[in-house]
C-alpha cells in the first residue's frame, strides 16, 4: 500500500513539474549554441532560466511570471530563451566548449533558483537576477536590460520613469 502512495505521488510530482515548464514552453525555447547563434544575427540578447523541477520557486515563476502577457512580449522582442536544469545532464555548447547543463548552471555561479542570466549576442554575461520575482518587476528588468537602458540609468531610475 506505501508504494502505491509512493508511486502516485510520484507521478503526481512529475506531472507537476512537467506543467510548469510546458507552460514557459509556450515561449519559443532554444538551446544555448542556436540562441548564441540566433543573437548574433539579430542582435537580441539570451535569456537563461536557470531552474529545478523540484523547486517550488522555479514552478511558481515558470507557472505566474512567464506566462503573464507582458513577460511573454518582452522576451519575444529582446531575448531568445534558454532553460537550464542544474540536474540535467544534457550536453549544451557553450563558446565551443561541451558540458552539462549541471556543469553550466555551476560555470554560471548559479547560487540560489530560480536565477534569471542575461548574456549579450556575443555569449558575454550582462548581469544575473536571483529569485522569483512579481510579473511587472520582472517585465520591467527585461525591458531595462533588453533596451540598454542599463548602459545609461539604474535599474530603479528606470522603474521610477515607466
Amino acid at each position: 500500500m506505501m508504494n502505491k502512495i509512493f508511486l502516485l505521488a510520484s507521478i503526481l510530482l512529475f506531472l507537476t513539474a512537467a506543467l510548469a515548464t510546458a507552460q514557459v514552453h509556450d515561449l519559443d525555447t532554444y538551446d544555448l549554441e542556436e540562441a548564441l547563434e540566433l543573437a548574433q544575427s539579430t542582435d537580441k540578447k539570451v535569456l537563461i532560466d536557470v531552474y529545478a523541477e523540484w523547486c517550488p520557486y522555479c514552478e511558481r515563476m515558470h507557472k505566474n511570471v512567464y506566462t503573464d502577457p507582458e513577460v511573454a512580449e518582452a522576451i519575444e522582442d529582446y531575448y531568445y530563451l534558454v532553460m537550464i536544469n542544474i540536474e540535467s545532464s544534457d550536453e549544451v555548447n557553450y563558446l565551443g566548449n561541451e558540458m552539462s547543463e549541471r556543469e553550466f548552471s555551476q560555470q554560471l555561479n548559479s547560487e540560489s533558483l530560480p536565477t534569471t542570466f542575461f548574456m549579450n549576442s556575443s555569449g558575454e554575461l550582462l548581469g544575473k537576477q536571483p529569485g522569483l520575482l512579481p510579473a511587472d518587476t520582472f517585465y520591467n528588468l527585461l525591458n531595462f536590460v533588453g533596451s540598454d537602458a542599463y548602459l545609461s540609468t539604474t535599474f530603479e531610475e528606470y522603474q521610477q520613469s515607466r
